[in-house]
């Protein structure tokens, strides 16, 4: 097998880009065909069920970005199976913060969170922890069939085992940022800019 069928295919970068991809596959869509669903099993599960919303609906996101297998055109490519059906490129696939924010998941610290949850519940591996420049590589995993060996405490405590999912180098241009485009309760109906005092902003 070769390096390159294991790493995910080349995608947009900005989130313009993205969006004309999304309403390119719309105008092609047609209307049959090109359906992702989660089976039955793991829409009843209680690791799917315990989800929040938000990573759900990342984790539906998610389907659209796996290559699938399929036996007329990909006979002589290795196939892995899973419980979302047969994979190519050992299930791997990248979901770049762009992606997701044409999608309506907008927060940055949500997106982070949203990753780290979905790997600790088990339906996502880690391969490559992404940076500044790249995306994460991302594996679908069948470890969420386990979810129910774990107690209640487990469960909450949304602790990931192994590799880290990328997390945000700085935090406070993320608050920054957020301040800037929020309201101050205690402040005029002005956006807040400049010079400010973090804590003594609250957000609308």
């Amino acid at each position: 097998m070769s390096t390159n069928q294991l790493k995910p295919r080349p995608q947009p970068k900005t989130e313009e880009e993205w969006r004309d991809v999304r309403r390119e596959r719309y105008r092609n869509a047609g209307c049959k065909g090109g359906f992702r669903v989660l089976p039955t099993k793991v829409l009843d599960s209680d690791a799917f069920n315990d989800l929040s919303k938000s990573a759900k609906i990342v984790l539906i996101l998610s389907l659209s970005q796996l290559d699938y297998w399929v036996q007329k055109k990909h006979k002589h490519q290795p196939c892995r199976s899973s419980s979302v059906g047969d994979l190519r490129n050992d299930g791997r696939f990248s979901l770049p913060n762009n992606f997701l924010k044409d999608r309506g998941i907008k927060g940055t610290d949500t997106i982070a969170s949203v990753r780290k949850e979905l790997v600790a519940t088990g339906f996502w591996e880690v391969v490559e922890t992404g940076s500044l420049v790249q995306s994460g590589v991302f594996r679908w995993s069948d470890n969420w069939l386990t979810y129910n060996q774990k107690s209640i405490e487990e469960r909450k405590s949304k602790s990931v085992q192994g590799k880290q999912p990328g997390t945000c180098l700085y935090p406070n241009i993320i608050r920054y940022n957020d301040i800037r485009t929020h309201r101050c309760i205690d402040h005029s109906d002005t956006p807040c800019t400049g010079i400010f005092d973090a804590d003594a902003c609250t957000l609308n």
